[in-house]
């Protein structure tokens, strides 16, 4: 029997950014308080998985073709009418409707979940405008497809966000924006991050040696500080401007650039000019050992909104390696943690008062752990897990 219902049009069928979120989320709801999640999804057919192929797992899905209006307005009403048939026949504790174009149909599933007492509940990843950011880097009509979904987005939460019992969200920046502009109130939040709360498995013996290892593997000589980067080369992702700074630390003190990337050739193509900068790429599972041979790590941000209310899982892959992060304040939850915690550097543009700072910067490893546990699921779910009247070990 599942306790949960839920109804998403993001992609939960292949592995990504949304997937890791939804899948993370109800994985660790199941392993801490043995809360079980149903999913019934809008599936588009133009990622080509078949039918019990989907990453997620068992569920209902509903593929249709997501650049074909017709078949996507149908696929949403399909989605819902069976959402409901499921919640009228079902015993759910919460339905909770997640992606573009669903936040709209809060009112049918609060009077389908009616007689059994369920909890309806919207899921919100990020600001409403993500998608006006990544078209940025898409084709023109792809762009214009996320362009459309940001302003449906922008629609949805401020016209029917308020109306849900509980909102999930990643930041508390992002809830304070809610609250200020789409009239919602702060008790409704469950403030969630992507944040599994792993660490590293092996010891400090273990760490020594990959750090010896890597800095040997890259040239990095004992007096100069390795800056190591890790993701992708979106624009939004700011690496040329990573290298860019890491040119101006070059002129005032020794060090080298790691760029770790899966995709290393668009990452030199970001970059242009790069004979002096190192690139790699690992599986996710190797990234934190070779993470040992970072001195600092980077993960600059524009002063954007969609910067302001995110709560990027790489910062804390680089906390857990027990480095410190040289970020820019847009992030707005990150630079409360690194004021809070002193687990970062944060750069406003004048090198050289970061490169004092980084002189003089101690991470300690303990303020390090506890950030991560404080925001894991196992924490950060607690309250959802309680209003759903579970009990476990965690609570």
């Amino acid at each position: 029997m599942h306790d949960i219902l839920i109804v998403t049009s993001r992609n939960v069928a292949t592995s990504g950014g949304e997937f890791s979120l939804i899948k993370n989320r109800a994985d660790a709801l199941k392993n801490g308080w043995g809360i079980e999640s149903d999913v019934a999804a809008l599936c588009n057919v133009r990622l080509g998985v078949s039918e019990g192929g989907e990453a997620f797992g068992p569920g209902v899905y509903v593929r249709r073709d997501f650049m074909n209006p017709m078949q996507l307005l149908s696929g949403y009403e399909e989605l819902i009418t069976t959402a409901e048939k499921k919640v009228l026949s079902g015993s759910y504790k919460a339905i909770i409707l997640s992606g573009v174009g669903l936040f709209r149909y809060v009112d049918r599933m609060k009077r389908a979940a009616e007689a059994s007492g369920a909890f309806v509940c919207a899921d919100v990843h990020g600001y409403y405008g993500d998608g006006s950011l990544l078209a940025r880097d898409e084709p023109l009509f792809l762009g214009s497809f996320h362009r459309a979904a940001a302003f449906v987005e922008r629609y949805e939460q401020r016209k029917y966000l308020r109306k849900f019992d509980r909102i999930f969200c990643v930041s508390r920046a992002y809830r304070s924006f809610l609250c200020r502009e789409c009239g919602c109130k702060e008790g409704q939040f469950y403030i969630v991050p992507c944040a599994t709360g792993a660490k590293p498995s092996f010891g400090r013996a273990e760490e020594l040696k990959y750090r010896e290892d890597y800095r040997r593997k890259y040239g990095v000589e004992d007096d100069e500080w390795l800056l190591v980067y890790s993701g992708g080369a979106s624009s939004w992702q700011c690496l040329p401007q990573t290298a860019e700074l890491y040119r101006e630390i070059l002129k005032r003190r020794g060090a080298k650039l790691l760029v770790l990337s899966g995709d290393v050739t668009s990452a030199r193509a970001a970059i242009g000019d790069c004979d002096d900068v190192e690139f790699d790429s690992f599986k996710p599972s190797d990234l934190p050992s070779v993470f040992c041979a970072a001195d600092f790590f980077v993960m600059l941000r524009e002063d954007v909104p969609t910067n302001h209310f995110a709560y990027p899982n790489k910062f804390l892959e680089y906390v857990a390696a027990h480095r410190p992060v040289i970020t820019t304040p847009y992030v707005y939850d990150i630079a409360e943690e690194i004021d809070r915690h002193g687990v970062g550097l944060l750069y406003n543009g004048d090198v050289d008062d970061l490169v004092l700072k980084m002189d003089n910067a101690v991470c300690d490893r303990d303020s390090c752990d506890r950030l991560v546990q404080k925001v894991s699921f196992a924490n950060s779910l607690i309250p959802f897990a309680r209003d759903l009247g579970s009990v476990g070990s965690s609570c």
